[in-house]
């Protein structure tokens, strides 16, 4: 059990730098439907990811492996720099708990009660390195899991439609509800193999031209691998100063090539 809700807990890890792709998707031009909504998506996309840097909460609802999933949390990351934060709250094969995440490049470190016990004592974060990981164990979540908003974006142009929802009010914030078709098939796989089938892609876009929320319903997998999942993201502070401490060395410990809970 302790080891299904490790994987759970890294599998929404993925989903939320893909939301951070979309995070960087709209606009706010006046467009209600066709190529114009979609213009404005993408301008907008590309002038949220301009920002630098944004503030980020998070919630994911749904099933992955035949086990509930929920995931809270809140972050910053700086895109430039590509380096970011995150602090999540899990719920997830039946055990509550949470985790600090730091990304640096291809390099993630994870802290929380989950992985003290692969720790070595007076260590208390473990480090991936992330493309070493995603090669070890045969899956795409290295590509996913060290995208910063930025990077995400150059693979979240595939929208197929878009149309105006309507106004609403994110936050205090005015904004334009927009909803797309986006083909997640050209996305990186969130496990080795799966397929992923097309999803509702809605975002909310200021009159600023800032995104301000982004929402997903994504499912990938079939039978027993099969995830449905609804991911949320809030943005903000767009273009604020980003600090994230990197852990240092001597309260680190390599993870030997693979992924915690996945064989590694």
């Amino acid at each position: 059990m302790r080891r299904l809700a490790i994987v759970l807990v890294l599998l929404s890890l993925p989903l939320a730098a893909v939301a951070c792709g979309g995070s960087s998707k709209p606009k706010a031009p006046s467009a209600s439907s066709g190529a114009a909504a979609i213009d404005v998506v993408k301008s907008a996309a590309k002038k949220t990811a301009l920002a630098g840097s944004e503030h980020l909460i998070l919630k994911v609802a749904g099933t992955t492996a035949g086990q509930r999933l929920a995931v809270t949390g809140a972050g910053d990351f700086d895109n430039k720099g590509h380096i970011g934060s995150l602090h999540i709250d899990v719920a997830a094969a039946g055990i509550s708990t949470t985790l600090d995440a730091v990304l640096s490049h291809t390099d993630m470190y994870l802290k929380g009660p989950l992985f003290a016990a692969l720790l070595p004592a007076g260590k208390t974060w473990m480090k991936i390195d992330l493309q070493q990981a995603g090669a070890a164990q045969g899956l795409n979540l290295s590509t996913i899991l060290s995208q910063d908003p930025t990077q995400s974006l150059a693979t979240l142009q595939s929208l197929k439609g878009a149309t105006s929802v309507g106004a609403e009010t994110i936050d205090g914030v005015a904004t334009t509800h927009y909803r797309a078709r986006i083909d997640l098939s050209k996305l990186p796989a969130v496990a080795g193999g799966a397929s992923a089938a097309p999803s509702t892609y809605d975002a909310w876009i200021g009159g600023d031209g800032y995104v301000y929320r982004v929402r997903s319903h994504i499912a990938t997998g079939s039978g027993t691998t099969k995830s449905v999942i609804t991911l949320t993201v809030d943005l903000s502070g767009f273009g604020k100063k980003v600090s994230v401490s990197i852990p240092p060395a001597a309260q680190t410990v390599a993870s030997k090539g693979g992924l915690p809970g996945l064989g590694g």
